[in-house]
Formats: C-alpha cells, sequence, structure tokens
C-alpha cells in the first residue's frame, strides 16, 4: 500500500475504532485487541502467584474471614430475613449483589468452599474490568504503548490482586472507574448515574459526583441539565434505600452511623497520629476530630478544584484521586484492603518514569507485608502497637511510618504532575 494512503487508513480507524460502544483514540486495532488478551492474561497469572506465594513460599494465610461474614448474612436473605430491618448490615444496599449472586452459583452444590471460590472469580471479574478500564481512560491521556504500560501496572499490582481474592472492594472500585471512565468518554449522564450506584455499593464512590457537576458547569452546561442530573443520581439512591427507610427508619441509619466514633485500628493514619500525640503530649485527640477533618479536607479540594478553573479531564481525575486518598487515610478503620481503591488512579498517574513505577511496586509490597505477612506480627486490628520494639519504640511504628512516607510520597509525585499539566482546555476532550 502506498505510504499516503496507509497514513489516511490509520487515522480512519482512530476515528472510527469502537469498544464496548465506546470511540477509543485507537491507532492499531490489533494492538489494542493483543493488549486486551495479554492484561486479562496477567491479571489471572499475578492472582494464582498471589496465592501460591503467599502459601507455600511465605507460609501465610489467604483471609477467608470477610468472605465468611458475607456468607453468612446472604444465608440470613435466603432464609427470609431483610437487611437492615431485621438485621443490621455495615454496607450499604447494593453491597448485597456480590453476597448474593455468589450464593445463587454455590446453593444448588450445597458447598461452602463453592461460595468462596464464586465469590472470588465474581471478585476477579470486576476486577478485570477495573484493569480494562485503566487502559481505556490511559488512552485518552497517553499513546498506546503507555496506556498498556499502565494496564500492566494495575494487572500486576500483587497486594491489590491479594485482596481483590479476599474482600468485596473490587465491586465498588470498579463502578467508580467505570463512572470515571463513561465520563471521559462523554457519556456524561451514565457517568452520574454510576456515581450514585457505587454510593451504594460502598459509599467512597460518591466523591467524583461534585467534580462532575462543577466540570459541567465550566464548560457552559445550563442550569436544567445540572438539575436533571443531580436528580438522577438522587432518585437512584433514592428508589433502592426508600424501601427499607420506610420499613425500619432506625435499621437503615444504623448502617451509616455505625462506624462513626469506631475507635481507631492500629494500621491506621488516625492511630498512627494518636500515637504520636500520647508519647510527646500524653494525649489522644486526633481520632475525636477525624471526621469534621476529613470533611474540611474534602471541602478544601473541591475549593481548590473550582479555584483551578480547569476544563482538562485529566485534572479532574487527579482530583477525584484526591478526594478517595483523603476518605482512605482519615478513616478510623482504613483497612489495608482500601489499597484496592487507589490502585487503578496510581496505574495511570505512575506510568511515565521508572523511578514511579518502583514507588507503585514499593508500595503494593509494603501493603503486602503489612497484610497477611505482618499481620499478628508487627500489629494486630486493636488500638496498640506490640512488642517486639527497638529502644522502648515499637517496631510496628517503624513499619507504618515507611508506608505512609511512601503513600505521601506518591500523592507529592501526583499533585507535582497536576502543576505540570499545561492551563486550559485539553487536547483529550
Amino acid at each position: 500500500m502506498p505510504p499516503g494512503k496507509r497514513k489516511k487508513s490509520l487515522k480512519t480507524v482512530e476515528k472510527d475504532f469502537s469498544f464496548l460502544g465506546l470511540r477509543l483514540p485507537v491507532a492499531d486495532p490489533a494492538a489494542f485487541r493483543r493488549h486486551i488478551l495479554l492484561l486479562a492474561c496477567l491479571s489471572i497469572l499475578t492472582k494464582l502467584l498471589v496465592i501460591f506465594f503467599t502459601t507455600a513460599v511465605f507460609a501465610s494465610f489467604v483471609d477467608y474471614f470477610d468472605i465468611s461474614y458475607y456468607l453468612q448474612y446472604a444465608v440470613r436473605v435466603w432464609q427470609g430475613q431483610i437487611p437492615y430491618v431485621t438485621f443490621t448490615f455495615d454496607y450499604p444496599q447494593l453491597a448485597f449483589i456480590s453476597i448474593l449472586l455468589p450464593f445463587l452459583v454455590a446453593l444448588p452444590l450445597n458447598n461452602v468452599q463453592a461460595y468462596f471460590l464464586a465469590h472470588q472469580v465474581l471478585m476477579s471479574l470486576f476486577d478485570l474490568g477495573t484493569i480494562i478500564l485503566v487502559y481505556l481512560v490511559a488512552l485518552k491521556f497517553y499513546d498506546q504503548t503507555r496506556a498498556f504500560l499502565c494496564g500492566v501496572l494495575a494487572a500486576t499490582a500483587f497486594s491489590s490482586a491479594y485482596f481483590v481474592l479476599t474482600k468485596y472492594d473490587a465491586f465498588p472500585t470498579f463502578v467508580l472507574m467505570l463512572s470515571l471512565t463513561l465520563f471521559l468518554y462523554r457519556r456524561e449522564t451514565l457517568g452520574y448515574a454510576f456515581a450514585a450506584v457505587g454510593f451504594l455499593v460502598k459509599w467512597f464512590p460518591v466523591v467524583a459526583f461534585p467534580y462532575y457537576l462543577i466540570h459541567d458547569y465550566r464548560e457552559g452546561r445550563n442550569l436544567r441539565v445540572l438539575i436533571h442530573r443531580i436528580l438522577l443520581g438522587a432518585a437512584i439512591v433514592l428508589a433502592i434505600t426508600l424501601p427499607f427507610i420506610i420499613l425500619s427508619p432506625s435499621g437503615f441509619l444504623k448502617t451509616y452511623t455505625v462506624n462513626v466514633g469506631y475507635f481507631s485500628q492500629s494500621h491506621s493514619f488516625v492511630y498512627y497520629l494518636d500515637f504520636i500525640g500520647t508519647a510527646v503530649a500524653g494525649t489522644t485527640f486526633f481520632g475525636s476530630i477525624v471526621v469534621p477533618v476529613m470533611g474540611a479536607f474534602q471541602l478544601g479540594l473541591l475549593y481548590l478544584y473550582w479555584r483551578s478553573g480547569s476544563r482538562d479531564l485529566r485534572v479532574l481525575y487527579y482530583f477525584v484521586f484526591f478526594a478517595t486518598l483523603v476518605f482512605m487515610i482519615f478513616n478510623p478503620i482504613a483497612s489495608p484492603q482500601y489499597i484496592i481503591w487507589v490502585t487503578p488512579f496510581l496505574a495511570i498517574f505512575l506510568a511515565r518514569t521508572l523511578p514511579e513505577m518502583a514507588l507503585f511496586y514499593a508500595y503494593q509490597l509494603w501493603v503486602y507485608m503489612e497484610f497477611p505477612l505482618l499481620y499478628k506480627v508487627l500489629y494486630t486490628n486493636t488500638n496498640y502497637y506490640p512488642e517486639p520494639s527497638v529502644g522502648g519504640v515499637p517496631m510496628a511504628f517503624f513499619f507504618f511510618t515507611v508506608k505512609f512516607v511512601l503513600l505521601f510520597v506518591m500523592a507529592a509525585v501526583t499533585v507535582r504532575q497536576v502543576r505540570d499539566l499545561p492551563s486550559g482546555k485539553a487536547a483529550a476532550e
């Protein structure tokens, strides 16, 4: 084929290529399909290797506690009990999708192990969906090769993979990334809708909603469109929650208040600061003010985003990441599993240089050591750092110091990236 015609053909492909109904900036469709297949294989391989190394090499364990907890509540629903009415539950209503689907698979087999395996497969599928969404988002921000590299980071995030197999956080993370991807690809109404859905799976995905509103306002959307999208989100939430509110207002509210005032667990940044406060001033005060502090940070981020005046969707992605990170850092529970929430963002942001990728994997390694390898060795979930210690200072304190330093260094790198972005309308838009 003559060079001129070849170039024209590639431009046509880049303009017209679509995947799952989204028009993608893909110059090489064959490479795209190959990338998707490779990412799926990497995702599966990473999970198999994590199980092997955790149990056979490090003689540690695969934590089935949470899945056992989910199974108990699936059985209660099967017995005719109504969640939030006849029994309380810690998570929002749509969390039961990830609880009941594996139960329906395992029920004919009447086997507990079948439930565990079905749950792991379902969460792995959600995680694979998130990895593909990382790739689709990165295609808007980078070239196809770097976008694939972003997907590779997400697929080989081994600490996240461990928690995908043991918790249900892959589900809300997928919903948040789906919402962001739809918004990026000009399916804004669906983006709003899935942000509302994410709030009903686990609360943190709702942080994207106000950033969508600010972006749409800057884009000149009229007030009627904004009100329509707000009402859409409210209608989704109300349609799911209203039956439970009517049946048991107190049971419904308990779901949203059970963790308020909950003691800070020893792997949280809240406990870390209180530990320092006790050592220096003999008092623990941060845990008692963490909720207003978190709220102040979230409002501060919204204000900074508003003041930025940026219409660049990359900036929106950074700020949603910052909002998710604040929700994670100032959470008194702050389970290590929350690494799943931020891994897709970090895979997109830290695929630019080798030092950034090294930082990405260093944080994965540290959280993997935190749980499961060093659980009940350096710390427990209860609010204290046990022995051993060095010079009277628990070793757990040094371990968590490194963890939080890694986390804040990654945050600092992403802040620098935002500052380096050109102002004005993004070419990706």
